[in-house]
């Protein structure tokens, strides 16, 4: 292996010179084990130094983001833990509408699929520049008391209309006693009303502390939850807690950004009841407070949202409002991909200086600029098809930020490979996918495995299906599927919801015999169900392709984005 003593890229044995610079290439002095192994070429640099030479020091600061995936890592727990959170400031991408619109005092629910970057907006409350005078709460670690949330659901009552308000204001008193505890430091009427005396950083394991407490100061041997709980939340030292906090934050503004874990059993009845206490308790809270300056923001899946909102609240029209829902935009993706590339590139050194004006609040400057000097501007497919590749890349997605990091990564190491990085080649573009659409699939289907046990067996009965299709073959295909469901819940109609709430079928809007666009909708697209009627003509996501092994019978171009007029591209087949 060889690398360049200026920007640091490496080579393979062959190359003899920097591609950026120009300079002589040095042997790698970090490599271990066979010393005639030559791996594949990166920008990375290893992350255990072996050895140190005289002819070279390292800086670790910049060989640790250098460490970095050119586009970013897949989530954002792991980018803090390799960047920090100052660090992590500077690579995030705050021009999209969400962050404007989440800080709202009105918003006080916001919900997106897995990967749809919810926990990184709940850190964007905690450096953000549009609020001044912010004290922010982060609850990131919510399956630490989770559980214990759900031992005092299941005793709270036997029906849902008596438990509900029950644990609203248990939530109620877990949210006041985490601001007193961040603000403990203010005013002592405010530190007085702290439960525990033990010192923590963590805003979880205090929470856990509170609950542990409750569970054992009220829940007796009859597993009922005793009235003198609702006794002890509205006593005299708590309110007078919450009037010094009002006057505390006077001019100021409190955030308390509760993030919620990736996976709840829908048919955990009692995880459910403290999911449904949670968003009503944040609604009563929002309308109290929110003019005081004290904010509640709470995370909650899409996938399992819309079982909460018909199953489990009480009231939706009364609790469930002013929600936002993450959902990208075709150029908000491409501005939020091409930004994280642009990072990656200026700290290594390997930016191509662009050719005029940039605001990456225009999609159009940031298309010319910063994805087709990387890209390219078209592509042919291996169907034959010339597309613009933005839309060919994003297409394999379902919108979603993560997916299309995880997708832009695996295109990035086939071009080191190729030794054509930091540009992408059409060869490296389309294996790169491949590479990972299958992984994609996967992780979708992994994310409804709550909702429903078995989602991967019960989609392998779309295995083999054409590319376009009437919507009955969805009911011949279904009675494969009843042994996986769980008892009594297998019908027709469920499999078809299933296929759609996946995102795996969707229906044909539109079909352009000249350009051999098929122009369809998707659920994960809006904010309500598609029911796939069985006169419905359907379509396969092409995420799902490999996965599901689907038969291309048609040489026909599947954008899942039919409602975005900027990526209405026209496509043509190679002569």
């Amino acid at each position: 292996m060889k690398y360049c003593p200026k920007c640091q890229q490496r080579y393979s044995r062959t190359q003899s010179f920097c591609r950026i610079d120009g300079s002589a290439l040095l042997l790698d002095p970090y490599r271990s084990g066979n010393q005639e192994l030559d791996t594949r070429p990166t920008l990375e640099m290893p992350g255990d130094l072996l050895h140190e030479t005289q002819e070279q020091t390292i800086d670790l600061e910049k060989a640790g983001l250098a460490d970095l995936e050119p586009f970013g890592e897949a989530d954002c727990e792991s980018e803090l833990k390799v960047l920090g959170s100052s660090e992590y400031s500077k690579y995030y991408f705050d021009h999209t509408r969400f962050n404007r619109e989440a800080l709202s005092p009105k918003v006080f629910l916001i919900i997106g699929r897995r990967g749809a970057g919810k926990t990184a907006l709940s850190q964007f409350f905690s450096f953000q520049q549009l609020m001044p005078r912010v004290t922010t709460i982060e609850v990131d670690e919510p399956a630490a008391f989770q559980q214990l949330m759900s031992k005092m659901a299941e005793s709270a009552a036997s029906t849902r209309e008596v438990a509900i308000p029950r644990l609203v204001k248990i939530w109620e008193f877990v949210i006041w006693s985490t601001i007193f505890w961040q603000l403990q430091d203010k005013d002592p009427r405010i530190k007085a009303a702290v439960l525990f005396a033990d010192q923590t950083d963590q805003v979880s394991t205090f929470i856990r502390q509170v609950l542990k407490f409750l569970v054992s100061k009220f829940l007796e041997a009859d597993n009922d939850l005793a009235d003198e709980l609702e006794d002890f939340i509205s006593n005299e030292r708590i309110q007078r807690a919450k009037r010094a906090v009002l006057e505390v934050v006077k001019g100021n503004k409190v955030i308390i950004a509760l993030d919620t874990m990736e996976n709840y059993a829908v048919r955990d009845e009692s995880m459910m009841r403290s999911m449904g206490a949670l968003i009503q308790c944040a609604s009563r809270f929002s309308r109290n407070y929110a003019r005081h300056g004290i904010y509640l923001k709470v995370f909650i899946m899409a996938e399992i949202f819309p079982h909460l909102k018909e199953e489990v609240s009480l009231n939706p029209l009364k609790f469930i409002h002013d929600e936002i829902y993450l959902q990208w935009r075709p150029k908000d993706l491409m501005r939020l991909i091409s930004w994280r590339y642009d990072r990656y590139l200026k700290q290594n050194n390997l930016l191509i200086p662009a050719t005029g004006k940039l605001d990456w609040d225009n999609h159009h400057d940031v298309l010319k600029e910063k994805w087709e000097p990387y890209w390219g501007k078209k592509l042919q497919t291996r169907q034959g098809i010339i597309e613009e590749t933005f839309p060919y890349v994003l297409r394999h997605t379902q919108l979603r930020p993560r997916q299309l990091i995880v997708l832009c990564n695996s295109i990035a190491r086939h071009s080191q490979e190729g030794e054509t990085f930091p540009k992408f080649e059409p060869d490296s573009i389309i294996e790169g996918i491949q590479r990972a659409e299958k992984r994609l699939a996967e992780e979708v289907m992994n994310s409804y495995s709550s909702v429903y046990p078995g989602a991967a067996r019960i989609a392998e009965a779309l295995s083999g299906l054409p590319l376009i299709f009437k919507g009955n073959e969805l009911d011949k295909r279904a009675p494969q599927t009843a042994s996986q469901w769980p008892a009594g819940e297998y019908s027709s109609y469920a499999f078809r919801q299933f296929v759609s709430e996946l995102g795996i079928v969707g229906r044909v809007r539109n079909v352009s015999e000249k350009t051999g666009i098929v122009e369809a909708d998707f659920e994960y697209a809006g904010d309500s169900r598609i029911s796939l009627l069985v006169n419905d003509l359907c379509v396969i996501h092409p995420m799902f392709y490999k996965k599901l092994n689907i038969r291309m019978t048609k040489n026909l171009c599947v954008y899942p984005f039919p409602d975005h007029e900027e990526f209405k591209f026209e496509v043509s087949q190679a002569l």
